[in-house]
């Protein structure tokens, strides 16, 4: 996020595209008011948005037929920016893809997937991700603070909310163990989490802090601090397939390429009866060879979403839904190899994950899917 830039129409995909462009408040009322170039420009090409009291999601820009911001150039720049000034942007303009939380009085900036740019710089480098702290001007007024956590205030109670230093650290180095594969990292997770929650409906708040403790200091040993019962392997079922396949979740599709993608995957009539004649653990290999990609968007979603506790305090809910959106990227990758012989490559990953973003942070029906117990 330090060296972070938006490329403009070096972009081979647009965020001016594809998805609705709210409006906050203050920046609707700037363009109510305004009697001068900006009025004349923007005039009947937004609208105050009747549903919503959310002072972020005040109006809308009113999309193109072919659904694009009206301000987006045949340059693919936008006239509001160009011609007035970056300080008539909307908040979600002038501050996409950077996402803020607030935890413990200390702002967090992380990047959204849905950016094509961010992929490649955050989940190509092979390295481990890091997190830095440094001193930055944050105008306040052009902010969306998604979350604000204050975990001195759950001291005490029986929210695992207090812990929640120890329990983001351990999730992370979880899903940095290179020992072990994607797959096992995420079993792991899943069976971290299951251990703390059943820990706490026991009421059993010295043994989660005595977990914690055992996995804090010697975070190689996981498996033995973890009941293995409670670590069961991944696996993506013909019924996984057969959802994401279905035509009716296609018409639902936002995203210009996720929507291309589908739509190629659908014309292959025997697609989704032929997937039983492969071996899915003969696309491990590919996994494998780029498991740094996955690794470093998994800690990306872990650290931008505050997982576990971005479903309103349940660690299984929250951890189910990072294991099916991983199972979607891997699932949309198997495929396309299958229908068309296109390789799994860095770049049709991150092609993917890019593509999927879209849809998953705008998109009701991946939300739905998401929760699906497949």
């Amino acid at each position: 996020m330090k060296t972070f830039k938006c490329i403009g129409p070096n972009c081979t995909d647009t965020c001016c595209a594809g998805w609705d462009i709210n409006i906050d408040e203050n920046t609707f009322k700037k363009y109510e008011n305004d009697k001068g170039n900006l009025k004349e420009l923007i005039t009947g090409k937004y609208i105050k948005n009747s549903q919503s009291d959310d002072s972020f999601n005040y109006g809308f820009m009113k999309i193109t037929e072919d659904n694009k911001c009206p301000f987006l150039n045949e340059n693919l720049l936008c006239e509001i920016h160009g011609k007035c000034g970056e300080e008539n942007l909307s908040i979600t303009c002038r501050r996409y893809p950077r996402v803020f939380n607030i935890i413990d009085d200390i702002y967090e900036k992380s990047g959204l997937p849905s950016c094509e740019e961010i992929c490649s710089k955050a989940f190509l480098n092979k390295e481990k991700m890091e997190f830095i702290e440094i001193e930055e001007d944050l105008p306040e007024d052009f902010l969306e603070i998604r979350r604000v956590i204050d975990t001195e205030a759950f001291i005490g109670s029986d929210n695992l909310i207090q812990y929640f230093w120890d329990i983001r650290i351990i999730s992370i180095n979880i899903m940095q163990n290179r020992n072990f594969s994607i797959e096992k990292r995420l079993s792991l997770l899943r069976a971290f989490y299951k251990s703390l929650e059943d820990l706490k409906t026991e009421e059993n708040f010295y043994e989660i802090e005595d977990l914690l403790e055992k996995i804090t200091e010697y975070p190689s040993n996981i498996t033995e601090f973890i009941d293995s019962k409670k670590i069961i392997p991944l696996s993506i079922t013909n019924n996984f397939f057969k959802i994401i396949l279905d035509e009716k979740l296609l018409r639902k599709v936002i995203g210009t390429r996720l929507k291309k993608l589908l739509l190629d995957l659908n014309k292959d009539q025997n697609l989704f009866n032929n997937i039983h004649k492969y071996d899915l653990n003969s696309f491990d290999t590919y996994f494998k060879k780029y498991s740094y990609i996955f690794e470093n968007y998994l800690v990306n979603q872990i650290f931008k979403d505050i997982i576990p506790f971005n479903t309103g305090g349940d660690l299984n809910e929250s951890i189910h839904k990072l294991i099916n959106t991983y199972k979607l990227i891997k699932s949309y990758l198997i495929l396309w190899n299958i229908s068309s012989q296109n390789e799994i490559s860095e770049k049709n990953i991150i092609y993917v994950i890019q593509a999927l973003s879209k849809d998953l942070e705008h998109n009701k029906v991946f939300k739905d899917i998401l929760n699906y117990n497949i």
